[in-house]
C-alpha cells in the first residue's frame, strides 16, 4: 500500500450510455505509459466529453520523456502537480507541470462545466512558480490545501491556498450547482489562517466552501474526541452534502456514536451552509477505512473503502482472510437518512485496496484498487506480478458480476477505473514494472502514469470498436522510405476530411494531421523527419478508426 490517506471524490464520467453491457472486458484494445526520468505517479483520471482522457497525478522528473516542461524544483527532489491530455486513443495532446518550488502533491482532478478542469492536492511551497499565495506555515514545513483552476488547454487561471498554522490534508472536491467547490480533507490545526474553529480532538474533518473564482465562502470543522480523517465528498440529488472519511474518535464533539473498533467509516451530512444535518459510525471490530462514495439513483449512497473486521458490528460479512492481517473491500450502501440497507465485503486471501467508486451503466457499481490475492475469494485471476489493478464489477446490491486483474510483471499501485458505454473498461496505475502482462513499453525512470483499455470483444485493425467502418485502408509501400501512401476501399460513396495519428513503438506521438478522402484516390502521408523503425497508423473520424502497422528504412 503506496499511501494509506488516498484521494476519493466520485466524479460522473463524462459520456454517452448509448448501450448497456455487463460482460466482462477481457481483451486489450491498447496500453500506453507515460513518464519522465524520475518519478510520476498518478491520483486520478477523468474521460472527456469528445472521448479522450484527462490524467493527473504528482511528478519529480525535469524535461524528459513526456514531460515537457521542467520541475519548479532544479534539483529535482520536490514534486509539482502534472496533467496529461490525452485523445481517445490514449495519445497524447499536451501535458502540464503546475507548482511551487517545493513539494505539492495533487489529490484529485475535476472537469468543470465550463470545459476546464480543477487541480486540487497540498501543498509545502511558498509564493513561487505556479503558486500566487505562501504558505500559512512561513517554515514551509507543513501542508496546506492547495487548488489550481486551468481552462480546456491547460492554461492556468487562478489558485488559492487553504490552511492554518499547522497541518492540512485535501481528501477530495466536488462543483456545486452555482459553479463553486467544496473542498474536504482533514485539518490539525487551531483557529488561523483561513480556518475559524477551534479543533474538537487532534485531526478533525475541515471543509471550505469557495466560489466560482476561489474566494472563501465559509469554512466549518466537523470531529469527535481524537482523530477523524476526510477522504471523500459528493453532492446529493438536492445539492445536499455527504462528507466521508474515518475516524477514532469516542462520542463527544459533532460525533454521537462511539467507535466499534480501532477505525470505523464516519459520514457527516450537511446542508450547503454547511449546517451539520446527521452523521453516521459504521465498522466491525478492527480497523474500518472509509476511501471513496458514489451516489445512487435512488437517492443513496454507497460507501466503500477496506476493512480488516471480522463479521461483527455493521459488517455482516467476515473477511476472506479469517486473521486481522489482510484487508478486504467493504461496501456499504445507506438511503439518505444515514439508515444502512445493505453491506458486502469484497476481496480475496491477501491484502486488497480501494481507490474509486462509480455507479455503473446498468445500475450496479465498479470497484477499482489493488490486491495481492491469488485467485481466492472473489478473486478469478492470480497476479501476474507483486501487485496488480484489480477491477470488480457488482449488481445494485453490490454482489459481485465479474471481476480482472490488469497484469503486468512488476508492482502497480493507485489503480482506478472508468467504465465506458461500449463493453469497455479503462484503468489508470501507478507503475514499476517493465514490458510484461498487458504492458507494452519499458518505464521511464523510477515509476510511470500507466493506462489500459479493455473491451469485452478483440480489438482489430480495421473494423471500428463502436460500429463497422465505412472503409477500408491499403497502405503502401510497406516498408517505406518516409512517404505512406493510403488508398480508400469498401464503401467510396463520401467524401470527407480524416484525422491521422503515427505513434513510434514507446507510444509516443510523433506525426498528426489531417487528409481529405475522396473517391478512388490514393492519399500520401510524407514522413520525412521519421527514423528506421515500425511505426503506427490510426485514421479515424467521429464513428470509424483504421489502425494500421508500417516499417520506415533507409
Amino acid at each position: 500500500m503506496k499511501n494509506i490517506f488516498k484521494r476519493s471524490a466520485f466524479i460522473p464520467v463524462l459520456i454517452a450510455t448509448t448501450c448497456i453491457s455487463v460482460a466482462q472486458p477481457t481483451f486489450k484494445h491498447w496500453d500506453f505509459r507515460y513518464g519522465g526520468s524520475k518519478d510520476d505517479s498518478p491520483s486520478w483520471f477523468e474521460q472527456t466529453v469528445d472521448g479522450g482522457y484527462l490524467i493527473g497525478g504528482t511528478s519529480v522528473s525535469g524535461v524528459s520523456g513526456d514531460k515537457t516542461q521542467p520541475n519548479w524544483d532544479p534539483g529535482l527532489v520536490g514534486s509539482d502537480f502534472w496533467v496529461l491530455r490525452l485523445d481517445s486513443f490514449g495519445v497524447k495532446l499536451w501535458d502540464k507541470r503546475f507548482g511551487g518550488v517545493n513539494s505539492e502533491i495533487l489529490v484529485d482532478l475535476l472537469p468543470t462545466a465550463d470545459g476546464g478542469f480543477l487541480l486540487a492536492g497540498n501543498s509545502f511551497s511558498g509564493a513561487s512558480g505556479d503558486k500566487s499565495q505562501p504558505n500559512w506555515d512561513m517554515n514551509q514545513q507543513t501542508y496546506d490545501y492547495w487548488i489550481l483552476k486551468a481552462n480546456a488547454n491547460g492554461v492556468k487561471q487562478w489558485d488559492k491556498r487553504f490552511g492554518g498554522n499547522s497541518l492540512e490534508l485535501l481528501g477530495g472536491v466536488v462543483q456545486t450547482s452555482d459553479n463553486g467547490y467544496v473542498l474536504a480533507g482533514a485539518s490539525f490545526s487551531g483557529i488561523s489562517g483561513d480556518k475559524t474553529q477551534a479543533s474538537q480532538g487532534s485531526w478533525d474533518y475541515w471543509i471550505v466552501r469557495i466560489d466560482s473564482t476561489g474566494n472563501k465562502l465559509w469554512d466549518k470543522r466537523y470531529g469527535g474526541t481524537d482523530d477523524d480523517f476526510a477522504t471523500s465528498v459528493v453532492l446529493n440529488q438536492n445539492g445536499g452534502i455527504l462528507i466521508g472519511g474515518y475516524s477514532q474518535s469516542l462520542a463527544g464533539g459533532d460525533k454521537s456514536q462511539f467507535c466499534q473498533g480501532q477505525w470505523d467509516y464516519w459520514v457527516v451530512r450537511i446542508d450547503l451552509n454547511g449546517n451539520l444535518l446527521w452523521e453516521r459510525t459504521f465498522g466491525g471490530n478492527y480497523t474500518d477505512w472509509l476511501f471513496d462514495m458514489t451516489t445512487t439513483n435512488d437517492g443513496g449512497y454507497v460507501l466503500a473503502g477496506q476493512s480488516f473486521s471480522e463479521n461483527t458490528g455493521d459488517k455482516s460479512e467476515p473477511n476472506h482472510d479469517p486473521t486481522p492481517s489482510s484487508s478486504d473491500r467493504w461496501i456499504v450502501k445507506i438511503d439518505d437518512s444515514g439508515s444502512k440497507v445493505w453491506d458486502r465485503t469484497i476481496g480475496g486471501t491477501e491484502t486488497e485496496d480501494l481507490r474509486r467508486i462509480s455507479e455503473s451503466i446498468d445500475g450496479g457499481f465498479i470497484l477499482s484498487g489493488e490486491s495481492y490475492s491469488p485467485i481466492s475469494g472473489n478473486k478469478t485471476e492470480s497476479n501476474l506480478g507483486v501487485e496488480q489493478t484489480w477491477v470488480v464489477k457488482t449488481d445494485s446490491v453490490g454482489l459481485p458480476v465479474w471481476d480482472k486483474t490488469i497484469f503486468s510483471n512488476g508492482h502497480d499501485e493507485e489503480g482506478t477505473a472508468l467504465e465506458l458505454s461500449n463493453g469497455c473498461l479503462v484503468t489508470l496505475n501507478y507503475t514499476l514494472a517493465d514490458t510484461g502482462g498487458y504492458k507494452s513499453q519499458l518505464t521511464r525512470g523510477d515509476g510511470d502514469y500507466w493506462l489500459v483499455k479493455l473491451c469485452e470483444f478483440p480489438a482489430t485493425t480495421s473494423v471500428s470498436e463502436i460500429q463497422p467502418n465505412k472503409f477500408e485502408i491499403l497502405i503502401y509501400p510497406n516498408p517505406t522510405r518516409g512517404k505512406l501512401n493510403i488508398l480508400f476501399t469498401g464503401d467510396l460513396s463520401f467524401q470527407k476530411m480524416m484525422n491521422y495519428h503515427i505513434t513510434d513503438i514507446r507510444g509516443i506521438n510523433v506525426n498528426a494531421g489531417q487528409i481529405t478522402t475522396t473517391s478512388g484516390n490514393s492519399m500520401a502521408i510524407d514522413l520525412p523527419d521519421l527514423n528506421t523503425g515500425l511505426y503506427l497508423l490510426k485514421l479515424f473520424d467521429d464513428k470509424n478508426v483504421v489502425t494500421k502497422r508500417f516499417t520506415i528504412i533507409y
